[in-house]
């Protein structure tokens, strides 16, 4: 089969995307946790935390295809002034934009479930052997 016969088309806020859950999946089945790159406090409250997170965004992660324990780049910006953990995560999965926010519009994202998600094919340390083409998807959160 060529490439996009397993696209499913997707919307979340402003995008449209297509992905390829199923070779998505197979990669993460594979590949090891953030924690066996980085066992600093941070990453491993990072890894404790995606357990809590809410069924929306366990939901987004699910028709991705990506299991948040795994591959992702994880930056900590401590503490907020109510108690909760400040992070901006990034990960990949196999698909396209097709349509959405100009990449140079930074500050475009979505709210979900208290999340700021965005999408992009500007893509950052994406792993040997991913599949192709790759979108990222980049979360802002504060997490207890």
């Amino acid at each position: 089969m060529k490439q996009g016969d397993h696209m499913e088309r997707l919307e979340f806020g402003p995008w449209t995307i297509e992905t390829d859950k199923g070779r998505t999946e197979e990669f993460y089945a594979g590949h090891h946790l953030i924690t066996q790159d980085c066992s600093c406090e941070d990453c491993l409250h990072y890894v404790q935390a995606c357990e809590q997170f809410p069924a929306e965004i366990r939901d987004l992660f699910y028709v991705l295809g990506i299991d948040p324990c795994k591959e992702g780049e994880v930056s900590a910006f401590g503490r907020s002034g109510d108690g909760t953990h400040h992070y901006v995560v990034f990960y990949h999965f196999a698909g396209r934009l097709i349509e959405g926010p100009e990449q140079d519009e930074t500050m475009s994202s979505y709210k979900l479930a208290g999340f700021d998600i965005s999408f992009t094919e500007e893509t950052d340390l994406v792993p040997e052997r991913f599949p192709s083409p790759v979108v990222q998807v980049e979360l802002e959160m504060y997490l207890d």
